[in-house]
């Protein structure tokens, strides 16, 4: 399972319809929210992401300051952004 510590996770404004998910599958895109067998601590995760599976987002004062395309990194609290798309295994 997934295991989320130290976090916020502030969900989504919808549900995908049936016909949404099998786009977003046919498009290799995750599904809404957070995926499978992730690990996820000292995060915020904005609304509406796309999290994979086998994702590991471990925040922590090892992280420097950092402004991605998907996350921030802001005193070793690792936000990642509205609407962001993270790909399975991609590891912060």
């Amino acid at each position: 399972g997934t295991t989320i510590v130290s976090s916020y996770i502030m969900g989504t404004d919808y549900y995908e319809t049936i016909e949404d998910m099998a786009y977003s599958q046919e498009k290799g895109l995750p599904k809404l929210g957070i995926g499978e067998r992730c690990y996820i601590r000292n995060a915020i995760i904005d609304k509406n992401c796309r999290i994979g599976n086998d994702v590991r987002i471990n925040g922590g004062p090892h992280l420097e300051s950092a402004d991605h395309s998907l996350y921030t990194v802001k005193d070793g609290v690792v936000v990642v952004k509205k609407g962001a798309i993270i790909p399975n295994g991609f590891v912060i």
